[in-house]
């Protein structure tokens, strides 16, 4: 018979993210509300609209609905996560964590708000892309510099999420508008807006994911 007497465990290394499995749950929650819009999106598509208030609560793409709310939240939860990563660092890092806190809540702003359709008709689409991709670049690029310079665990992966939901969001946008403008069919739209509302989701998803796990923890 052997024995021995449980020690303390070690403590996780700095360099190792902790699990991030909670996000599952609204990962599934968002496949459960964007499959319900790309339903209702169908019908309307065949002529067989579910009832107006139904749709406008569900619609994948308008301005109230619950498919950009759950996108938002997101966003807001990403950002929040930031907040407390910035509370809990300190030095330089606490700046770069307070940066990713705020992309959140502009992320999130701008989702809520259809930002990029209002700058479209303001400023044209071409113009409103280009004028994004800069401030997206150059903002990315400031961010993934700092965070190197100053150490910062997680910057890749952090960085990487932001720049993949950039991609995501002009990408997918410029698709849709291609799909709008060749085919008169109602369904085709209805599935290049799922995909893209979709891919936007999962990529606000992703970066909530990345933050929760690399953010600093307590000390």
């Amino acid at each position: 018979m052997t024995g021995g007497v449980e020690g303390p465990r070690p403590a996780r290394s700095a360099s190792t993210p902790r699990p991030a499995r909670w996000v599952l749950v609204p990962a599934v929650i968002g496949g459960l509300l964007f499959t319900v819009g790309l339903l209702a999106e169908a019908r309307c598509a065949v002529g067989r609209c579910p009832d107006a208030g139904w749709y406008r609560l569900v619609a994948l793409d308008s301005v109230g609905a619950l498919p950009r709310l759950f996108t938002t939240a997101v966003f807001l939860a990403a950002g929040l996560l930031a907040g407390v990563g910035a509370v809990r660092s300190t030095g330089r890092a606490r700046w770069w964590w307070a940066a990713v806190l705020a992309a959140g809540v502009v992320l999130a702003v701008a989702k809520a708000g259809s930002v990029s359709t209002a700058a479209e008709q303001d400023g044209g689409r071409y113009a409103t892309l280009a004028g994004t991709l800069l401030l997206s670049g150059v903002g990315l690029s400031v961010l993934w510099w700092a965070g190197r310079r100053w150490s910062v665990r997680g910057t890749a992966r952090v960085t990487l999420a932001l720049a993949g939901y950039v991609v995501a969001a002009l990408g997918l946008d410029q698709v849709t508008v291609a799909v709008r403008a060749v085919s008169g069919s109602p369904l085709a739209l209805a599935v290049a807006t799922y995909l893209e509302e979709g891919a936007e989701a999962v990529a606000a998803l992703l970066l909530l994911a990345v933050v929760s796990a690399w953010r600093p923890g307590r000390t």
